[in-house]
């Protein structure tokens, strides 16, 4: 019998305007009332979630709880919980931002800072956040260099894995700008759901939890989960790490939905 569902932001509840696609709220509220739990797991930093404050009746439907910046960040709607989970040494920011000639994005506590104005709008762009969010501190953010959740580089003269090399972090391309984004080593939304699910609930590990995604960052968790679903717009990697590659639209899955039926 499944007890909780793992969800994706973007794609999977929500569109390209940040808009819930048409019957979700409805589908999720159907959920809590058959016992489920859903449980937001998101690539979302915790700025940008915040900045969702129309998604309001959307949010309710889910935990209170929710896991942001792929599994390592935590917070809480309605408290100021925010924890930050798995972070990069200091180092990794020294290394980056103490490079010559580079621009890119760091985040810690929440916030953003950048080397340049041009890595600035770049990032504003491309996670469609207000510019006004974004610090720009140049290279000397590598002075006194924090524990970052993210580091996002645009350009560098020197490969960033290069840079980080043996810093106990993780680099991957993504976005439509094929930005590097340096993450703690270990990053895995998989691994963060379960320890969320333990600490929270008491609940020993994933084989009462249905996941739902549509990115290739999603796969290690519908992998992981009891029964994993991809949506009909999923990512190629998302479907194949999938039980079940939905041919119908999100909501019509979750009112149907019958936990105890899996």
């Amino acid at each position: 019998m499944i007890r909780f569902i793992a969800l994706d932001l973007d794609g999977t509840l929500i569109d390209a305007c940040d808009q819930p696609y048409e019957g979700v709220i409805a589908g999720l509220q159907t959920l809590r009332q058959r016992g489920v739990v859903p449980v937001l797991v998101s690539g979302r930093t915790a700025r940008s979630f915040r900045n969702l404050d129309h998604l309001d009746d959307l949010f309710a439907s889910l935990d209170d709880e929710v896991l942001l910046s792929e599994g390592n960040v935590r917070v809480s709607r309605n408290t100021d919980l925010f924890e930050s989970l798995l972070t990069c040494p200091p180092e990794v920011l020294r290394k980056l931002a103490g490079a010559p000639d580079i621009d890119l994005i760091a985040e810690w506590s929440g916030e953003f800072y950048a080397t340049t104005r041009r890595a600035a709008v770049q990032f504003a762009m491309a996670y469609r956040l207000p510019r006004a969010q974004i610090t720009v501190a140049g290279q000397a953010m590598a002075e006194d260099a924090p524990r970052t959740t993210a580091v996002t580089v645009f350009r560098s003269h020197v490969p960033v894995r290069d840079l980080v090399a043996g810093l106990r972090c993780d680099v991957v391309t993504i976005g439509p700008f094929a930005a590097e984004v340096v993450r703690p080593l270990g990053t895995s939304k998989a691994v963060a759901l379960a320890r969320q699910l333990r600490r929270r609930f008491g609940e020993p590990d994933l084989s009462r939890t249905l996941a739902i995604g549509d990115g290739a960052a999603d796969a290690t968790m519908l992998a992981a989960c009891a029964v994993g679903v991809a949506p009909r717009h999923a990512d190629p990697k998302a479907v194949e790490a999938a039980v079940s590659h939905l041919q119908d639209d999100l909501a019509s899955f979750l009112y149907d939905f019958r936990p105890e039926g899996w």
